[in-house]
């Protein structure tokens, strides 16, 4: 993955929660949000998959790693706390 990609996923990752628009159209249309994004298929596929192991191999930062899981599963932030996210994040990086 090349810097210049990490840096413009994890800018509009940063934009989700600063941008209620943005994050509606990821929740309610994930497809479009991903085509107007201009990623590429990699990175589109990265999002779609979700899963740390996938957005770290596009270069997301961890905490957007976090980020992008609560914007996709609201509920996630009922029960995720950082205590429980790292152990989470070391686990997938060394089986995923």
């Amino acid at each position: 993955m090349s810097a210049a990609g990490a840096r413009r996923v994890n800018r509009l990752l940063a934009r989700l929660f600063q941008e209620p628009e943005l994050l509606a159209q990821l929740r309610t249309d994930r497809e479009r949000f991903l085509e107007e994004a201009g990623l590429s298929v990699q990175e589109c596929a990265a999002l779609r998959d979700g899963s740390f192991g996938a957005l770290e191999r596009i270069g997301v930062h961890p905490v957007l790693r976090m980020h992008y899981q609560m914007a996709v599963n609201p509920e996630l932030a009922n029960h995720v706390t950082i205590r429980d996210f790292l152990p989470r994040l070391r686990e997938e990086r060394w089986h995923g």
